[in-house]
């Protein structure tokens, strides 16, 4: 591999080739922004060859705990993850950065950049950035005709789940900042109105997890009518698949992984149609979602067949509200609101 890692015989040829001839996305961006980890999250720059041959790199640094990282290397951000990625481990010494795996390559983190080269044949420097792209939908005012879900001082239209503890207070924490957080046990909220076709906007920050994998890594879920979930996870720098954030759980993947570096605000805009039924209940459409994850379409008009794990029913047929799933993660939300669609 050209950028650090030469990881593997011929992966370097096949990168070469990818980062020539793809451009970099164009998302809303910002330079040096706040981070839980002095490594983790996106780093932009380019790689130059000894021929003076100028390439763009993107990376998604995902931090592993214990000071160790994995680098996920691509010519642009909001790719698919595919075999064309290149990935490669390290751990953090004081400034330097120690390869754990593949041969050849050198990094230090200097004065705010990640600097370094490699040392094979046909070495390259190159030079880093951290960049921190915001969701060009964060703080989304609610348009005339919505309904406020959760405005950050006071959960009043929401209930718990459970139907045995209907009545009493949600458990969940309402924070400084106009934020609720996930109390772990107190169980899925939901809200007391139901709904049929919408427009929903959720805003959700993930809790930094580093020594967590997989589901245990900052799990939550947004469930249309409770019983379609859209998850809630840390997948940053993962391939993006249907049970990662983003996708409807165990149905579709995401078109791209969207999913923000945790601790930064994330936003789902969905546009949810309920599937239809004839007189005689027979079903004539399944339930259909749009849904953009940071200002980039993820699922588009996409047919979900049945209630995902977790529902709160199977009963297709009836409106229902928006479920917030607790998994036991300290995951937040804010600027919760909903716009009812004609039919």
């Amino acid at each position: 591999m050209k950028t650090y890692a030469i990881l593997q015989s011929g992966v370097a040829c096949a990168m070469a080739i990818v980062l020539a001839s793809c451009a970099p996305s164009v998302v809303a961006t910002r330079g040096d922004g706040p981070s839980p980890d002095p490594l983790m999250g996106d780093w932009q720059g380019n790689q130059v060859g000894r021929d003076g041959t100028v390439m763009p790199v993107a990376v998604r640094v995902i931090a592993l705990g214990g000071a160790t990282y994995r680098f996920n290397i691509q010519p642009a951000f909001d790719q698919r993850h595919d075999e064309r990625a290149v990935v490669a481990e390290g751990r953090l010494e004081g400034d330097r950065i120690v390869p754990l795996s593949g041969q050849g390559w050198q990094m230090s983190l200097v004065n705010g950049e990640l600097t370094g080269h490699t040392t094979r044949e046909g070495a390259e420097n190159y030079t880093l950035r951290r960049v921190v792209r915001l969701s060009p939908n964060l703080g989304a005012a609610p348009p005339q005709g919505s309904l406020l879900l959760f405005d950050g001082t006071s959960l009043g239209e929401w209930e718990r789940r459970d139907v045995k503890q209907r009545g009493a207070p949600v458990g969940w924490k309402i924070l400084e900042g106009g934020v609720t957080e996930v109390a772990p046990g107190s169980g899925d909220i939901i809200t007391k109105q139901k709904f049929t076709d919408f427009r929903l906007h959720v805003e959700f920050r993930l809790p930094f997890m580093p020594d967590a994998r997989e589901q245990a890594r900052a799990n939550s879920g947004v469930y249309l009518h409770g019983r379609y979930e859209i998850q809630v996870l840390d997948s940053y720098g993962l391939k993006g698949e249907d049970n990662e954030c983003g996708g409807f759980y165990k149905v579709a993947a995401p078109l791209v992984n969207m999913c923000a570096p945790p601790g930064q605000w994330q936003t789902y805009d969905v546009t949810f149609h309920a599937p239809r039924f004839d007189g005689e209940g027979k079903k004539l459409n399944d339930a259909v979602a749009t849904v953009v994850h940071n200002g980039v379409v993820i699922h588009q008009d996409l047919a979900i067949p049945g209630p995902t794990g977790g529902a709160i029913d199977e009963d297709e047929k009836t409106p229902g509200g928006i479920m917030l799933q607790d998994h036991g993660n300290l995951v937040q939300y804010r600027n919760i609101w909903i716009v009812e669609l004609k039919n």
